[in-house]
């Protein structure tokens, strides 16, 4: 944010990066006065694709190939799915590649909200897990359906300063969600992983 070039959708000579009215999406946009700051962009959405690809994938591994064990690797694939749509929006500058940059942020944020309702249902039939990590699933899946609908019914960000920044700030609330759930998972994952109970 500090290396950004400047401007906003609506007015491209503002200074710097503006919390309320730029997108994590600008930080990626592709100018002469933004480079730096569009490679550091590509290249964390590019570690976290393949740092959730990992977690996904490793995940499976816990589950053998009963009903239970299905529906968690569906979810893995589809979570392996999403977290690669990240990756491909950190490739794809809004500002050149409009069209794919969206649908990547779309089936993103898609893929995440069926994949977080598998493991709702994985979770609460797992005994192995605390019935709190199924809880945490679904509130993140009505998190993510929430902001889905803002995607697909809220204002145009394009239409006024208000909107804009309506946009922007949901934006970031469901990016935080994002990150807090992963890290509440990652906690019943590690207990998992360290008492080595596959099934």
């Amino acid at each position: 944010m500090i290396l950004y070039g400047g401007g906003t959708i609506n007015d491209p000579d503002t200074v710097g990066y503006s919390f309320t009215h730029n997108f994590f999406s600008d930080l990626g946009k592709f100018s002469t006065k933004n480079l730096i700051s569009m490679i550091f962009f590509t290249g964390s959405l590019s570690v976290t694709g393949i740092t959730f690809s990992i977690y996904f994938y490793n995940f499976m591994k816990y589950y053998s190939n009963d009903s239970l064990g299905i529906m968690s690797k569906s979810a893995s694939v589809l979570g392996i799915v999403g977290a690669l749509c990240f990756a491909g929006v950190g490739f794809t500058p809004h500002n050149l590649f409009s069209d794919i940059h969206i649908i990547f942020v779309n089936w993103a944020f898609r893929s995440f909200l069926i994949s977080a309702i598998l493991f709702t249902v994985v979770l609460y039939k797992d005994e192995r897990f605390s019935n709190h990590y199924a809880i945490g699933y679904c509130m993140f899946a009505v998190s993510i359906f929430f902001y889905i609908l803002v995607l697909e019914f809220g204002p145009d960000a394009k239409s006024s300063d208000l909107s804009l920044i309506f946009n922007v700030l949901t934006q970031k609330v469901i990016i935080l969600i994002f990150m807090l759930s992963v890290l509440f998972q990652s906690f019943g994952n590690s207990k998992l992983a360290a008492n080595n109970s596959f099934k």
